[in-house]
């Protein structure tokens, strides 16, 4: 779907989550104990819906939740499984999750444009997750390096093609003469390279790693080289930000100690249990889980050692890019409408 069907679907959803149901997976805590469970009953729960299924991009919250680290906030975690940026945006809109996840590149049109009440207030992706992998013999390297080529894109209208359309507007040039198609966010992207289908296509930071473990050589280039755009980030309510401060900064402080957590090798069996627990289809290759694992933490550790910091110059400049391209149709609105560092600067 194209960026405007996209919202759409997402007000839809809104519109129709407090009076529907929604068809979603979540699995059990990973405590060893049975008595905890679920938890401490007596904490209150709140629920962070994914972007998407459960995958080790959300690890902290896998880890937070096995290693007691939402029990020591005095919060009871349930991790739901998405169908998607939308389902996660519209059903912390409706107040069916706490904590959503999406990407400036997502939040900011929401919000700026079509009046979603989400502000940003911690900052997973340091870097981007992107990048344009084309043949070495043939490298893109460059924006000029596509014009009136193809390039696959994860899904149509989604964060990677907007990405890669900001990516030609930083260069100069017109997005309208890449022409771009669907390859998906697996491996199997790299068929469509093989057979001369694309020029390159967009990879994301597990289908990166998995290429790189089978030994495919191919030309990377981060998205972040042209289009510094800050990536997946936590999001809640503008309503919850005004009166549930202690329990975001709670989140956050116990997610901040999942991630340090998680970057100890020492910990990785410990690591592996807890993203087990909620898809064994994640570990059950246990290298390349590791890789992932690996590759997760480096790419969500900021500069000043703090995860979930907030980058405000990157999201200042995103914010202008964003406009630039036509991706926010508002000029007007300040950035605090759509990101706070209030509560991870009391982590």
């Amino acid at each position: 779907m194209d960026r405007r069907s996209f919202l759409r679907a997402g007000a839809f959803a809104v519109t129709t989550a407090a009076g529907g149901t929604f068809l979603i997976g979540c699995a059990p805590t990973t405590r060893n104990s049975a008595s905890n469970a679920t938890g401490d009953p007596n904490l209150p729960e709140v629920a962070f819906v994914t972007p998407f299924q459960h995958i080790i991009n959300y690890i902290d919250v896998y880890v937070a939740v096995q290693e007691g680290f939402f029990e020591q906030e005095g919060l009871r975690v349930k991790p739901i499984g998405g169908t998607g940026t939308a389902s996660s945006v519209s059903q912390v809109t409706a107040g069916q999750g706490m904590f959503g996840k999406a990407a400036s590149v997502i939040t900011a049109p929401l919000i700026l444009d079509t009046g979603a009440e989400i502000i940003t207030v911690g900052q997973n992706d340091q870097v981007s997750q992107y990048s344009v992998a084309s043949d070495p013999a043939k490298p893109l390297n460059n924006p000029s390096d596509w014009q009136g080529k193809t390039i696959g894109v994860i899904s149509k209208g989604g964060s990677t093609e907007l990405l890669l359309d900001a990516m030609s507007v930083t260069a100069g040039l017109d997005p309208a003469n890449v022409r771009k198609v669907v390859t998906g966010a697996d491996v199997g992207s790299l068929e469509f390279l093989k057979r001369g289908e694309v020029d390159g296509f967009i990879t994301f930071l597990g289908s990166e790693t998995a290429l790189r473990q089978r030994g495919v050589e191919l030309n990377y280039l981060n998205t972040d080289k042209f289009a510094k755009v800050p990536g997946d980030s936590y999001f809640v309510k503008k309503s919850d930000a005004q009166s549930k401060g202690e329990e975001i900064t709670g989140y956050l402080r116990a997610c901040r100690k999942a991630y340090e957590f998680t970057e100890d090798k020492a910990n990785l069996d410990k690591v592996l249990s807890a993203m087990s627990a909620f898809n064994t289809v994640e570990v059950s290759d246990k290298e390349l889980a590791r890789l992932k694992i690996e590759a997760q933490a480096k790419l969500c550790k900021p500069a000043n050692g703090k995860y979930l910091s907030i980058d405000m110059p990157a999201w200042e400049s995103a914010l202008e890019l964003m406009r630039k391209s036509g991706i926010v149709k508002d000029k007007n609105r300040p950035l605090s409408d759509i990101v706070t560092s209030e509560f991870v600067d009391k982590v």
